[in-house]
């Protein structure tokens, strides 16, 4: 990829330099995963049946500013500035919270003003992290009758916004940017791939924004077309937060149905019940994304036939979800 948004100037201080094999960094963003300093997966070891399938979770909350996003933050901002287009202009970004916090914390440290359009019920943990790093937030109007998934008002939120005034905002739009999937083909995929050591047979990760999914599954199947990649879409009416349903908003652009071999529909019950069981059984700290993406998972995994090695994405951790924990887990 490009040169990242550098937050200090080479040369000015005394330092050790970076060296990823002692965990040594110059920088926060020199931390995103990559295939340098992978973020690490973890096998399951009681939560699966199948004695036939090694199920391993990515753990993507390792990233600095704790998600996934973080990668999707770091390559879009890099590629406004590799086109010229950032500038002097301000951040805005419609969220449901990990990106909206990824890229607030990297304009911190690039000395940019972020905003952030984003849904009223957002959690109050995002919420507090989002002001934390310097964002503005602007949230939906909880009367809002447009009959709009409240992720689709933020988004025209913040395209009114730079509508507006197009001199003085730029929106990365993690939905429609090809960088979202590039972050993930340069980095995710090839992770994958060398942890696994090739021999990875299933990939598993959720419907949102859609480039983790897109992005890692046209790495994966440049090395071996055999891989399966399994699509986890939450049924309509969910509350499954950073996950999508397609027919309940607006269809990312990111999505290329040809990435994607099957899906796996899961309910908000399916959810909790897997993250009660990662918890109590695995002590995996996930959020609601990735106890969904784990619940589909071993549903498909525990079907006859299943075998071989297989990942699946954990966005973040349950430390962004606690009204959410506390809820479920009594």
């Amino acid at each position: 990829m490009t040169d990242a948004p550098d937050s200090h100037a080479e040369g000015l201080r005394p330092g050790l330099g970076n060296d990823s094999r002692l965990a040594r960094y110059d920088d926060l963003l020199d931390m995103c995963g990559d295939t340098a300093h992978p973020t690490p997966i973890v096998r399951m070891n009681h939560v699966l049946p199948n004695p036939d399938v090694a199920l391993y979770v990515k753990c993507e909350w390792v990233n600095p500013f704790g998600s996934i996003k973080d990668r999707t933050a770091k390559w879009l901002l890099a590629g406004l500035i590799e086109r010229g287009e950032l500038d002097d202009k301000a951040v805005i970004e419609a969220t449901s919270g990990n990106t909206g916090i990824a890229l607030a914390a990297i304009a911190q440290l690039m000395g940019k003003r972020m905003v952030a359009t984003a849904p009223h019920v957002l959690s109050s943990e995002k919420t507090a992290l989002l002001r934390a790093f310097g964002a503005e937030v602007l949230f939906t109007p909880a009367d809002d009758d447009s009959g709009l998934h409240p992720m689709d008002v933020a988004f025209k939120m913040a395209e009114a916004i730079v509508a507006a005034d197009p001199d003085g905002y730029i929106m990365p739009n993690q939905y429609d940017n090809p960088d979202n999937a590039r972050a993930h083909y340069e980095s995710t995929g090839p992770e994958i791939w060398a942890q696994t050591e090739g021999q990875v047979r299933y990939f598993f990760a959720g419907f949102g924004t859609c480039g983790t999914l897109v992005g890692t599954s046209r790495f994966l199947k440049e090395q071996d077309p055999s891989v399966k990649v399994i699509g986890i879409q939450p049924l309509p009416g969910h509350h499954i937060s950073g996950l999508k349903n397609m027919e309940e908003t607006a269809v990312p652009g990111n999505l290329d149905m040809s990435a994607i071999d099957e899906i796996v529909w899961v309910d908000d019950a399916m959810t909790d019940a897997a993250a009660r069981r990662l918890y109590r059984e695995e002590a995996l700290q996930v959020g609601p994304s990735a106890a969904a993406i784990a619940a589909g998972a071993l549903k498909y995994l525990a079907e006859p036939g299943r075998s071989g090695i297989a990942v699946a994405i954990a966005p973040d951790s349950g430390q962004k979800a606690a009204s959410y924990l506390s809820q479920i887990l009594g």
